[in-house]
Order: structure tokens, then sequence, then C-alpha cells
């Protein structure tokens, strides 16, 4: 009962996830888990329903073996009943089919398109990081640009100062010094 297409799909949904990306992985994973269930859902009723169709052929057998002396009529009924039973059966999981394997293709391409936004996301930070760092390079160099002129500007200031204090110094005569010497009282 298992169809190749229901193998590649449980195949797609049990693989590993491409890298996380800012949030997206977290629905990328949700979806990816939804898809796995839902697969792993739907082989776990093909299984049941062939079970059951096995039961029934083998309860058919073994009503033919012991219908030997029944009337050919009503067996011919009985299994007419039993086909038309196992008809409905096959629509039915014929239509779960469909609807499972158009499920899959909806979850399959938003998947596809939350990969992408998230790669497109991660492009987006790529890129502005990159802007970022130029960005800090040239505030941080012209203020260090700016920093180093400065401390030049106090370097300068600060030797001159210091010539300044170790030139010798020029006696000039003090305005409130005795003249010659006089004005001892």
């Amino acid at each position: 009962m298992d169809q190749p297409g229901n193998n590649h799909l449980l195949l797609r949904a049990t693989q590993t996830s491409p890298p996380a990306y800012n949030g997206q992985h977290a629905a990328a994973d949700r979806m990816r888990e939804l898809l796995a269930r839902t697969v792993h859902d739907h082989i776990i009723e093909e299984r049941s329903v062939a079970s059951v169709l096995h039961e029934i052929r083998q309860r058919l057998d073994a009503m033919d073996a012991h219908a030997g002396g029944a009337s050919t009529a009503a067996i011919a009924a009985t299994v007419e009943g039993v086909a038309a039973t196992m008809d409905g059966l096959a629509a039915t999981l014929g239509a779960l089919d469909n609807k499972l394997t158009a499920r899959l293709e909806r979850l399959d391409e938003r998947l596809d398109d939350q990969y992408d936004r998230a790669r497109s996301v991660d492009d987006k930070l790529d890129s502005q990081a990159v802007s970022t760092q130029e960005a800090v390079a040239k505030a941080i160099g012209a203020a260090t640009t700016d920093i180093s002129a400065r401390i030049a500007s106090l370097e300068d200031t600060v030797l001159t100062l210091a010539e300044a204090l170790l030139r010798p110094a020029m006696r000039t005569p003090n305005a409130n010094a005795p003249i010659n010497g006089s004005a001892r009282g």
C-alpha cells in the first residue's frame, strides 16, 4: 500500500533543517514536524487498511472453504457485498490519499517560502553587519584623529609651560624693596 511518493515526502520531512536564521527557524521546524507527523499518520492508516483488507480476504477464503454446501447465490451475494465494501474503502482511501498529497505539497511550498524568507533576512543582516562595521571604523578613526590632535596640542602647551618655568628668571627691581638698603627701621 505504500506509494513511492509518500516515501519521498517522508524522507524530505525527516531531513535535517538548514541553519537557524533570526526566528524563522522555529516556524520552519514546526512545519517540518507537522509534515512528518502527517506522513507518519498516513503510513499508519495505510498499514491499518492493508491489515483489514488482509483479514477480509482471509474470512472470504474461510467462507469459501466452509460454504461448500451453501447456495451459490448466497455466497455470490456475500462476495458482492464484501466487494462493494472494499470498493468503497478503496475510494475513501484514494480520496484521503489525494487530500494528503495536496496538503503535503502545500506544506512543502510553505516550508520553501519560510526558508527563502529566512535566507533573505540572513542576507540583510550580513549586509547590515558590514555597513555597521564600516560606520564604526570611520567613527573610531575620526575620534582617534581628533584625540591625537588634542593630545599633540596639549603636549605643545605643556612643553611651552615647562620651558617657561625652567628658563632663568630675569631680575627686575621690586617696587617695594628699598633702593639703598636704608629702609630698615
